[in-house]
């Protein structure tokens, strides 16, 4: 996608370190645990996001301030800020006014091995808590609109927080917790016990990227995983499927096994308690994300026999549009000419309706839900 998009944005790249706790199948993933938990300093590491347009950068974009509302991007597999895949939405944001901030996750950053055994396939929550307060705390006005944005697998710790932050709120109104005026996620995959199956994430995807991660996460970081579970790089190295990968990597994401893995950051647990204001986007045609996922009814006593579906149906504030064709994030729009101005440079670029439709959310987002700023 990026081929079209006449060169790569000009972020300002800001380093932060995050900590991790030892074993995070203590405490509820509900609270602030890097607050109260064992954090060894080998748990420590380095993420970066990635800011456009940059927040020194008044005299070029003088349209933006410290107050311009902040979209924070979870990138897909393997992704980082200029693929995220694509990013149209980024320069479409930026017309209306909205700054972009792309979170480089554990593992996702280009050229940077690991200097910590800490990293989860589908992004860790307390990584992204301690973000947002670093950047909502030091980089933004106060009251600043912040809003969350999840594509492909970086979906998962995006509706995993929203759950967790919600009903944090919702239990303990006392307590400290992110807030976000909105959220989009573009092609979730659902439980994320099952989402990485070959029937479901179809081939030859699912070969291909189990390929991809093991190169990717764990032969670049082979050094450091092995000095903190061996048995686990060698189960990683021998999945043969996604799954597969996925369950056999659960101790680097600060679980014994698969199974408190799934019970502690399936994004599925708690998704009865989201009240932010969330647009979902799924495609019929998604060869990664089986739209079956949507409306198989969940087999999680707290859902009442209900589906996902009719879960986010029920909720105070969410949407889901499902889409005839798509396929997984592309949503290209216009049979004969997928292609509109874009508007940073003035030339060609992809036009994705899924894009589009997000910053039309955002954009209306900001006047109906304005009072979510000051909470």
């Amino acid at each position: 996608q990026n081929e079209f998009h006449n060169g790569n944005i000009p972020f300002e790249e800001i380093y932060f370190n995050v900590t991790g706790c030892l074993d995070k199948s203590i405490g509820d993933i509900g609270d602030d645990r890097t607050a109260v938990c064992d954090r060894p300093e080998e748990m420590t590491d380095e993420i970066r996001f990635d800011v456009f347009p940059p927040f020194d950068s008044s005299s070029e974009y003088p349209q933006f301030n410290s107050g311009s509302p902040v979209i924070l991007f979870e990138p897909g597999l393997r992704c980082h800020s200029q693929d995220m895949p694509g990013n149209m939405i980024i320069r479409l944001a930026y017309e209306k006014g909205i700054r972009s901030i792309a979170i480089n996750r554990r593992g996702h950053i280009p050229n940077q091995v690991l200097k910590a055994p800490r990293w989860n396939l589908f992004g860790d929550i307390d990584d992204l808590e301690q973000t947002y307060w670093h950047i909502k705390e030091n980089l933004l006005a106060p009251n600043t609109a912040i809003f969350l944005h999840g594509i492909s697998s970086g979906c998962a710790v995006t509706v995993t927080a929203l759950a967790a932050w919600d009903k944090r709120r919702l239990l303990f109104p006392e307590k400290k917790t992110p807030s976000f005026v909105g959220a989009v996620t573009v092609t979730p995959g659902y439980d994320t016990s099952k989402v990485l199956q070959p029937d479901r994430f179809k081939e030859p995807y699912n070969a291909l990227m189990t390929f991809a991660v093991k190169d990717h996460f764990i032969m670049k970081n082979e050094k450091v995983l092995r000095s903190f579970d061996s048995s686990a790089v060698d189960a990683a190295l021998e999945a043969s499927t996604l799954q597969e990968f996925l369950d056999a990597s659960a101790p680097f994401a600060g679980y014994p096994n698969a199974s408190e893995y799934f019970k502690g950051e399936n994004p599925v647990n708690d998704l009865q308690y989201i009240d932010t204001p969330t647009f979902v986007l799924n495609s019929l045609d998604d060869p990664c994300c089986n739209i079956n996922n949507l409306y198989e009814t969940s087999p999680y006593v707290n859902h009442e026999g209900r589906s996902f579906a009719q879960i986010v149906r029920d909720s105070k504030r969410g949407l889901i549009a499902v889409t005839k064709t798509g396929s997984h994030c592309p949503f290209l729009d216009g049979r004969w000419f997928p292609f509109v101005k874009d508007p940073l440079t003035g030339k060609w670029m992809l036009k994705s309706w899924a894009d589009e439709a997000s910053v039309e959310f955002y954009v209306a987002a900001l006047q109906v839900y304005e009072e979510r700023r000051f909470m």
